[in-house]
């Protein structure tokens, strides 16, 4: 049930969002970028930079990447993967194994360019897609602690030596992944293998920088040198902690680098601002990287933080859902009492009914006639006379009179009995009569057959139909007795004169028997039909109250949880855009429902083409009434103008739904949008912690990813216009389901990072202990 409900609500984040962000304005990027992960440990963030490239940009089809792994790596047709040679198993010697061998071994290095000039063709023929074909960008991303990061400018320079073929600009960044959060398993090692890349990435960012060799391979082995000369590797490399500045780890931290890295890339990909706002400063890539280096010569490292505030759509869908439902299961319990008439006309239960029933139950009277034709035994009238009428009915048949009668009369009837009760019992009456009845519904017919029951009360009126019932069986058997203890000689017949003929006595005396004693036998099961059907009624009757009592449950147990997983995902949406979304929403329901009921009338739910009066819990599928339930929300509730406000509009309704009735202090847009700013700015802290004191040069842009139009955004580019001391601007996408924020921050160097100052005791003792972590040959720079 609660992936049916989950599901609704996920169906409604993506269908809503889609609405909202359709026209997301320049999110794409203008020039072609390739991906380059490194190592096993990459692949989850492969993945999941994919999907988010793949959601948010409009070309993110035409987007390839490149897996360089030993093991394990993803199959996708927009990545193509190519084999690393495998680490030493000993882990001393593991991470320069790796350099070692791949030096060593040129079936590794042929098929590395096999696959690099493949991965640069591809990037070629999707130029197409992207309004700046001339120039192509390198996203490196790789985790600080995967040892095959040791091959980092031999991969890089190769795959951009092949591009330099093809696009007249290749430029390349550089994103670590560094884990400061670990279990305690191999704590030592890991973090020895991140500082160890950390140095080797210190002097590929110097301004001297060089590299030679011969990379490049051709199919008869031919080898062509590969250089880069005085520069550094990279254009910007950033680092991307699980622990924010203020030296916080970050929940889902690993995540959040990933989404991190997809929007730095789309920020240092994508077209230029066409619209020039007052106060608002675009993003210049090259401006970025001179405003961080100061020294020259002093590698300087990027980092950036991103928060989110969005409309809780996932909450609002599920809070909605529950508060549809509380109005729904409000008017189940609010069905007509039935007087005990119309309950007795809704089930067939008046004396006409029953008498119906009993018509086609029992034979007719000529049934009597054909007992008449039973063969008798020859005795004389004048020996009847000295019997009484059971001792007369023995000599004369021999029990065949009973026997005919209970063959012909009474096991016919109770066999159609049978029939009538198996083809309209009970349940399907109250069923048909009563639950799918839109005036009346399930509680209605639980409460009729309650034990305890206000208006009518199914149970009393059989066990009072039975009561008298059995008493009119009783008296019947009773007369029955005393009737066959009554004289022959005493019966009231005319049996003729003197020359009456014997037999002519008897065959009279014959029929005035079967009359008599068959007749009230008739009358008799008449009565035990009526009382069987009454019985039949009452245990049926029992039973239907026991299955509806589950059902009531089950309605119960939905409410309580629906209650509960709205809550739960109203807690979820933690930020401040969770305000008062249960107060809100339950309140635009009941209007909206308010506003339906008038133009459709009350009951206009409870119809089978809306939710229903409760007749989908029959044979218990409760998920039937669920998926009715959401089907409504979707084509009645969450297509209402309320829930296309615009994101400012429904965020300022939603804090002051309050306002109006309590007295409270209506919060002013400006209230709320400085609170806004502040969360904003609270949860876009970078990811990465620096010892401030030590740094000499901190330099800070600020950038929001919202339509330049909206109102917040024009607060948020004038407030503290004259006195900041980072660069604001706004990445305009004209997207309304909420707001995004990305600070970056660069100009640290290693010595200020708290990662490396806390963590180089690791690597030292490692290699004192003989641990190798250096390529081989040393460096390669000058």
């Amino acid at each position: 049930m609660r992936d049916l409900i989950g599901e609704f609500a996920t169906q409604y984040v993506t269908d809503l969002e889609r609405q909202l962000d359709s026209g997301n304005g320049q999110r794409s990027i203008q020039n072609p970028v390739l991906f380059l992960f490194l190592g096993d440990k990459s692949v989850e963030a492969l993945q999941a930079v994919r999907a988010h490239n793949e959601r948010n940009w409009q070309n993110g089809h035409g987007v390839l990447y490149v897996h360089a792994y030993q093991d394990k790596t993803w199959e996708h047709p927009q990545v193509i993967g190519c084999r690393l040679p495998q680490a030493d198993t000993d882990k001393k010697k593991m991470r320069t194994s790796i350099h070692e061998r791949f030096l060593l071994d040129e079936a590794v290095t042929m098929e590395l360019n096999k696959v690099m000039k493949l991965a640069s063709v591809r990037v070629a023929e999707m130029g197409k897609l992207f309004t700046a074909f001339q120039q192509v960008n390198i996203a490196v991303v790789a985790r600080a602690d995967d040892p095959a990061t040791i091959l980092l400018p031999e991969l890089t320079l190769l795959l951009k030596g092949y591009l330099n073929e093809l696009f007249k600009n290749v430029s390349v960044d550089l994103y670590v992944l560094l884990q400061e959060k670990n279990n305690g398993e191999a704590f030592g090692f890991s973090t020895a293998l991140s500082v160890s890349f950390l140095e080797e990435v210190n002097r590929y960012q110097r301004s001297d920088y060089s590299y030679r060799a011969n990379l490049l391979v051709t199919e008869d082995l031919v080898k062509l040198p590969v250089e880069h000369v005085n520069a550094p590797l990279f254009s910007l490399a950033y680092l991307l902690s699980d622990k924010t500045e203020h030296g916080l780890f970050i929940e889902g931290g690993m995540q959040e680098n990933e989404e991190l890295i997809s929007k730095l890339v789309l920020l240092n990909n994508k077209k230029v601002e066409s619209e020039f706002h007052e106060s608002n400063e675009g993003y210049n890539k090259l401006q970025f990287m001179r405003s961080i280096t100061v020294d020259h010569g002093q590698t300087k490292f990027a980092s950036a933080g991103l928060s989110k505030v969005k409309r809780p759509t996932h909450a609002i869908a599920l809070t909605v859902l529950s508060a549809v439902f509380d109005r729904y299961w409000e008017r189940l319990q609010d069905g007509e009492v039935l007087p005990k008439t119309k309950a007795r006309e809704k089930l067939g239960l008046t004396a006409h009914d029953l008498q119906r029933k009993l018509a086609g139950i029992l034979p007719e009277d000529h049934i009597l006639e054909e007992m008449t034709g039973l063969m008798t035994s020859g005795i004389s009238y004048s020996e009847l006379c000295s019997m009484n009428m059971r001792e007369a009915e023995l000599a004369l048949f021999d029990g065949s009179s009973q026997a005919f009668f209970e063959a012909n009369v009474v096991s016919g009837a109770r066999k159609r009995l049978d029939h009538i009760l198996s083809q309209e019992s009970l349940a399907d009456l109250i069923q048909k009569g009563i639950i799918e009845d839109e005036r009346l519904g399930l509680y209605a017919a639980y409460y009729l057959t309650a034990e305890h029951a206000n208006g009518a009360n199914l149970l009393d009126e059989l066990r009072t139909g039975i009561r008298e019932t059995s008493r009119q069986v009783e008296q019947i058997k009773a007369e029955l007795v005393d009737l066959y203890q009554e004289r022959v000689e005493r019966q009231d017949i005319r049996v003729g004169g003197f020359f009456t003929r014997d037999k002519e006595r008897v065959r009279t005396f014959i029929r005035h028997l079967l009359d008599a004693v068959y007749g009230k036998k008739l009358e008799l099961l008449d009565w035990e039909m009526m009382l069987s059907i009454l019985v039949s009624y009452e245990k049926q009757a029992e039973q239907i109250h026991r299955q509806l009592g589950e059902q009531v449950e089950q309605l119960e147990a939905l409410h309580k949880q629906l209650r509960e997983i709205a809550h739960t995902s109203v807690r979820e949406a933690t930020d401040y855009l969770g305000k008062n979304v249960d107060e809100y929403y339950e309140s635009v329901v009941h209007e909206t429902i308010r506003s339906l009921e008038a133009s459709r009338g009350s009951d206009f739910y409870m119809e089978q083409r809306y939710i229903g009066s409760g007749a989908l819990l029959s044979g218990n599928r409760l998920a039937g009434l669920v998926e009715r339930l959401c089907q409504f929300c979707r084509n009645e509730i969450l297509t209402r103008a309320p829930f296309a406000l615009s994101f400012e509009a429904e965020l300022l309704a939603r804090a002051n739904v309050g306002a109006a009735y309590d007295n409270r202090t209506v919060l002013t847009k400006e209230d709320l949008f400085l609170d806004l700013a502040l969360v904003l700015e609270e949860r876009a802290a970078v990811h990465i912690e620096v010892f401030h004191f030590l740094q000499k040069h901190r330099y800070e842009e600020k950038y929001l990813f919202a339509d330049i139009h909206n109102d917040f955004v024009q607060y948020a580019l004038h407030k503290d216009e004259s006195t900041r001391t980072y660069k604001l601007g706004c990445v305009h996408e004209e997207q309304k389901s909420g707001i995004e924020k990305m600070n970056l921050m660069g100009g640290f160097g290693m010595e200020e990072l708290m990662f490396y100052r806390n963590n180089k005791k690791y690597h030292a003792s490692y290699e004192d202990s003989g641990f190798v972590f250096r390529r081989v040959g040393g460096d390669e720079s000058s």
